[in-house]
């Protein structure tokens, strides 16, 4: 789902409702003006629900939305403070969209090398196909004691293991994109990724916090959207830790396992404001993510380009034997 729309959505949602326009009226005329699309289809079955009389917490049931957005809207009609929740959401999606953006565009890099990198050794494997038996009669000393590079030239079904490797790679990082248990896998295993979803935990601990509901009740809601994840184990051990008695967030988070000492740290710091120390924590985390990223960037290219270059270098070398010998072929004719 657009998490950007979402979050423009829900701010103008807010403004509706500061100035007295109910929910389901709000929901009516910001789904007329939006373009066909999921969002607007579940948003316009919200609003109709809310028209009946349901309850948010009832109307939200069966919508293909966020379940993180679902629990918030159903805080926002508890406490009564719907405007200040659409506005928490709004400023949570923007922040997350954001962060998302420069992730997928990070995951573009390795793409585009992958593919080229295919195009090019295809179109290698081409020319040695293509030349083989040419070229390689060409530079055959005699039958008896053939070059190297004629001997790997006839034998050009070596070209396509640089081919084979670049679509290898290309569909594991397919697959590692479209796989949600292997980015969840490969999140805590690359550091600026790690940073992301620290950044991410914060971010949604602050809005739940900020919109009314409680502590233990945050942490729960976050494990069940990271089931599955490394972090689920600490966030299990954290609720039951408020379960068992544990009064502030210090004592709670201590032993954990994935989520740094520093991170828990900094969110205890706050004291009883627990959601100004998630602020903290999604701050600081969000810079770390986006300065690692901008080290990615500075050496993940060159470093690439040189490791394909390489490898294409090391599996081509019998073209340039190849074309060596033509030209040393061609001085001596020229000399006789």
């Amino acid at each position: 789902m657009n998490t950007e729309e979402l979050a423009f959505v829900n701010r103008q949602l807010a403004g509706m409702l500061k100035s007295g326009i109910p929910l389901e009226a709000g929901l009516k005329k910001m789904t007329e003006s939006m373009s066909s699309g999921r969002l607007k289809d579940q948003l316009a079955q919200l609003g109709s629900r809310l028209e009946k009389g349901q309850s948010v917490e009832q109307a939200v049931e069966g919508l293909d939305l966020p379940d993180t957005y679902k629990r918030l809207l159903a805080l926002g009609q508890e406490s009564q403070s719907m405007p200040k929740v659409l506005s928490c959401v709004a400023d949570y999606y923007e922040r997350i969209g954001n962060l998302a953006t420069r992730l997928r565009g990070l995951a573009i890099y390795p793409t585009l090398i992958l593919v080229c990198g295919m195009l090019v050794a295809g179109l290698m494997a081409f020319l040695a196909f293509t030349l083989r038996d040419d070229l390689g009669d060409l530079t055959m000393v005699n039958e008896m004691n053939p070059s190297t590079a004629a001997t790997l030239f006839h034998n050009s079904w070596i070209s396509l293991i640089p081919v084979a490797l670049f679509a290898l790679g290309f569909l594991f990082y397919m697959t590692v994109l479209r796989s949600q248990k292997m980015r969840r896998f490969f999140s805590w295993k690359i550091p600026m990724l790690r940073d992301a979803t620290l950044a991410q935990y914060a971010a949604l601990s602050e809005t739940l916090l900020a919109s009314g509901a409680r502590l233990p009740e945050v942490v729960g809601m976050v494990r069940k959207l990271e089931a599955g994840s490394e972090m689920e184990a600490d966030l299990a051990q954290i609720e039951q830790n408020f379960a068992e008695g544990h009064a502030d967030y210090d004592s709670a988070s201590r032993g954990c396992r994935t989520i740094p000492n520093f991170f828990n740290w900094i969110v205890a710091q706050a004291g009883e404001e627990v959601a100004s120390g998630f602020g903290h924590a999604r701050i600081i985390y969000t810079s770390r993510a986006e300065s690692k990223m901008q080290a990615f960037l500075y050496c993940f290219l060159p470093v690439n380009i040189l490791l394909v270059g390489g490898l294409l270098l090391f599996f081509f070398l019998p073209f340039f034997d190849v074309f060596t010998d033509l030209i040393n072929m061609m001085d001596n004719l020229g000399g006789s």
